[in-house]
């Protein structure tokens, strides 16, 4: 593997276009792409995003060199009851004015002058700029999906729709990036394409400074479930089990509770819940600060979402929190149906615990072997520590990133002269 050193002599100016501002506070694809390209060279990297992003999220200094933006919407959305009917005339009206008017701020994108483009979206906004931006300049470019909202997505304009663009996208891409085989399957079997390369990228994270935790001999103390990120409704019905599970072997005396760690915005959305359950409130962690909080769990919970209106997305969503919590040293637990992307990668490395049930009973009975079998946990814990080094270090999984970005680039070289791209 080529170091990631010696790749900056060679790697492609990179147009990075996406809804988020790469703050260093975001989290999910927000996090995951900071991770992913902070090692890049930042003369060789321009980002465009939304308008409104940057105004919520400041960019993270690393990558305020080049940044530019295009509009999220021409008219805002109504926040009363007029809303429920005259707000999806208003969506159509901004996506095709997005869709007519000329690119915004294009002429710093053109002095940019970018050789590869990278398109990463996770709503319709970023999905149709993406589009826009490869008609407007002939270059190569790369999808990254992280999960699959495109599923069920009808969102539609008068000169289009999510999924025209999205099948267009796909065809057209040099590569994708996927957060999971099964994205790359679903998508390469819903829109009849196959990629002409591809790469799995899971979120990387730096190891440079951490080693694998020695823990003091603990007894007595309460048995902690700790839960840190976003609450959306495909996570939310999997953490509600936890927790009334939880509260009940509470009420049988055993002495465990669940933390989440997450925006007030998630903890208000079912406060009244959370409190009946009895769960704590542990606020949202800096990102720099997480692994130390972490690591006062004893054991880590990722969810998935139970419900079949969400399988599109349960079944193809690694979430960005399963590296960060390897990187702590406490065993991982992972709540979903069996087939729950996060479960399958879970069983894959051997580096977790799965609870693939949502009744009660159940999940206090494995809830409870969690806490006698201790020392087991340790184990896993420790086999989640040395893949994550092996596999999902940042120097390993970037330098492997930009690699796929640098070829992209020699390809589409190799192709203008006529040579053969087999090799890439």
């Amino acid at each position: 593997m080529i170091t990631l050193s010696k790749l900056d002599n060679y790697l492609p100016r990179l147009l990075l276009v996406s809804e988020v501002s790469l703050s260093q506070e975001g989290t999910g694809i927000n996090r995951t792409l900071v991770n992913l390209l902070e090692d890049y060279p930042i003369d060789h990297f321009m980002l465009y995003t939304s308008d409104q992003s940057l105004q919520e999220q400041q960019t993270a200094p690393r990558f305020q060199k080049n940044v530019t933006n295009f509009p999220a919407r021409f008219f805002p959305y109504l926040q009363n009851r007029l809303g429920a009917w005259l707000n999806p005339i208003l969506e159509k009206c901004n996506y095709q004015l997005l869709d007519w008017l000329s690119l915004a701020n294009s002429q710093q994108i053109a002095d940019f002058s970018p050789e590869v483009i990278l398109i990463c979206p996770n709503t319709p906004l970023g999905l149709l700029m993406g589009y826009k931006v490869t008609q407007d300049f002939d270059v190569p470019f790369l999808i990254y999906f992280m999960d699959d909202w495109v599923a069920q997505d009808n969102t539609s304009w008068v000169t289009g729709n999510v999924q025209l663009a999205c099948s267009s996208i796909l065809k057209k891409a040099a590569g994708w990036l996927m957060i999971s085989q099964q994205l790359e399957k679903d998508l390469a079997q819903r829109y009849n394409v196959s990629p002409k390369r591809s790469l799995i990228v899971h979120n990387p994270v730096d190891l440079s400074n951490k080693t694998f935790p020695n823990f003091p001999s603990e007894t007595g103390k309460t048995f902690k479930v700790v839960y840190a990120g976003s609450i959306w409704p495909m996570h939310h019905d999997a953490i509600a089990v936890i927790a009334q599970a939880i509260y009940e072997l509470r009420h049988d005396g055993i002495d465990i509770e669940l933390v989440l760690h997450t925006g007030l915005n998630y903890w208000q959305a079912y406060k009244e819940n959370w409190e009946a359950w009895e769960v704590n409130y542990g606020s949202l962690i800096p990102y720099q600060e997480l692994n130390q909080y972490l690591q006062r769990a004893n054991l880590l919970l990722v969810a998935s979402s139970f419900l079949p209106e969400y399988a599109h997305v349960t079944r193809s969503s690694v979430q960005t929190k399963i590296t960060d919590y390897m990187a702590a040293g406490r065993p991982i637990i992972s709540c979903g149906p069996s087939y729950a992307a996060n479960n399958i990668f879970i069983k894959q490395w051997n580096c977790g615990f799965v609870c693939e049930t949502n009744t009660i009973p159940e999940v206090k009975q494995i809830l409870l072997t969690q806490m006698i079998r201790k020392s087991l946990g340790e184990t896993v814990a420790k086999i989640a520590f040395d893949v994550l080094k092996n596999h999902f270090d940042k120097s390993k999984v970037n330098s492997k990133l930009y690699q796929f970005i640098a070829n992209t680039r020699v390809a589409n070289v190799n192709t203008i002269l006529g040579f053969s791209n087999k090799r890439w």
